[in-house]
């Protein structure tokens, strides 16, 4: 009994994959910077002219939306229209996070984009919606 070769990942979709990765990386950097600040460096937080506490939480943000990133990612081999559906609201969430951010955020707000841009094509979503093994 010979099976079938699984199916090719499309271009487009490994490239959202990269990129996701990417975008979950600068964001784990720029949670490691909030909760750095937030944990103890007082002349970040004097120069930011805020208190510990909303830097630890968007520290806590973007350490939450970097693991969803990964998780997301890892996902995109298999497939299922529930993963392209979230993978959309993972990177629409990016864009609304990049804004104010600095210039990390600028890198996370456009590749974000590109995220949803690639995840929206045709051959994207017919990857997400094939039958499953």
């Amino acid at each position: 009994m010979s099976t079938s070769p699984s199916p090719q990942l499309p271009s487009r979709v490994r490239s959202a994959r990269t990129v996701s990765y990417a975008v979950a990386v600068i964001t784990l950097l720029m949670a490691a910077i909030s909760l750095q600040a937030g944990f103890g460096d007082e002349e970040a937080l004097r120069e930011l002219e805020m208190t510990a506490g909303p830097v630890i939480a968007l520290g806590v943000i973007f350490l939450v939306y970097a693991a969803a990133g990964f998780a997301l990612a890892a996902r995109f081999t298999k497939g299922g229209a529930g993963v392209r559906i979230a993978g959309l609201g993972w990177g629409t969430a990016g864009i609304v996070l990049g804004f104010g951010t600095g210039t990390l955020g600028l890198l996370v707000l456009a590749a974000s984009a590109t995220v949803v841009v690639l995840l929206a094509m045709k051959d994207s979503r017919a990857w997400f919606t094939r039958a499953q093994k």
